[in-house]
């Protein structure tokens, strides 16, 4: 065998070696992790908040509504910011102090500890501005997370952005479009699926986060109420629920089984961390699967 056919199997081999591994230990955590949570995993466990179990565990239904819509407006918040900041940096801002100053800060943000954000969120968002948000709140949460995954959204949105062949554009300019036209047009819907694609990463980045969301959403053993009711703590004196009160969420869930063992048996925790896991890995396929029935359709 020739030696550079030799050395194309070899790294061949290690490629393939690499990945069945990646598999092999997202299995072997996956396994453990339901094997542990099997003595809790039951429909009632899911289905039922802790409010109507036992007061502290015994279910997480409250805790799997609250991450959904901390997941949901986190998102909605930041994705604009983001594609905008890209659509920005990449189509409409020259290159200069002014532009290497913005992406430094968006790395820069992109690097920072979620438990400085979370500080940052209990300081800013649930005191000073507990007239406006009600403190402890799905609001608090959401704005919180909306700046942790900000920068996420933002580099997938910019690298999709980066992948528009010029002809294209320039096809358009000759045509007589402006350049707004052209990205409303041309750019944004050929680089759709990376923008979904970051989305979908900070969706879950919102999902699986602990920090943030402990300092600034608080923590509920109901279920998110939607209703409102006259409040004369408030700036325009109503509560708005559920933004402005505090929500469960499955990162606290599994916090408090290891934080209070002697209440909370610790397979409520496994429980807990294994339906947040499918929570995010159905999010991904199906995003997957939209993106799919997109490029052929």
């Amino acid at each position: 065998m020739k030696p550079r056919i030799l050395k194309e199997q070899f790294f061949k081999f290690i490629s393939y070696l690499a990945g069945a591994t990646t598999v092999l230990i997202l299995i072997v955590i996956l396994g453990q992790i339901f094997m542990a949570g099997l003595p809790s995993l039951n429909f009632q466990f899911i289905v039922t908040p802790e409010s109507e179990a036992k007061g502290l565990g015994g279910g997480i239904a409250n805790g799997i509504a609250g991450t959904i819509l901390l997941s949901f407006f986190s998102t909605i918040l930041a994705t604009p910011i983001a594609v905008g900041t890209s659509i920005y940096l990449k189509k409409y801002a020259k290159e200069g102090r002014m532009v290497r100053t913005l992406r430094f800060m968006i790395d820069v943000l992109s690097g920072t500890p979620s438990i400085v954000l979370a500080i940052f969120g209990l300081m800013v968002l649930v005191i000073y501005m507990r007239y406006l948000t009600g403190g402890f709140s799905l609001i608090a949460g959401s704005i919180g997370l909306a700046i942790l995954i900000l920068p996420v959204i933002e580099r997938s949105a910019e690298e999709a952005i980066e992948t528009v062949p010029h002809e294209l554009e320039e096809a358009s300019y000759a045509l007589g479009a402006n350049k707004w036209d052209t990205i409303r047009l041309i750019t944004i819907p050929y680089s759709m699926t990376g923008i979904i694609t970051g989305v979908v990463l900070g969706l879950g980045r919102a999902a699986e986060e602990s920090a943030v969301v402990i300092l600034t959403a608080g923590n509920s053993q109901f279920m998110p109420m939607y209703k409102v009711v006259p409040d004369a703590r408030f700036i325009f004196g109503v509560q708005v629920y559920p933004l402005q009160f505090p929500v469960g969420s499955l990162p606290l869930l599994i916090y408090k089984s290891y934080q209070s063992p002697h209440l909370i048996p610790i397979s409520e925790g496994f429980g807990a961390a294994f339906v947040l896991i499918m929570i995010v890995m159905l999010i991904n396929l199906t995003t997957k699967l939209l993106l799919w029935r997109r490029r052929i359709g």
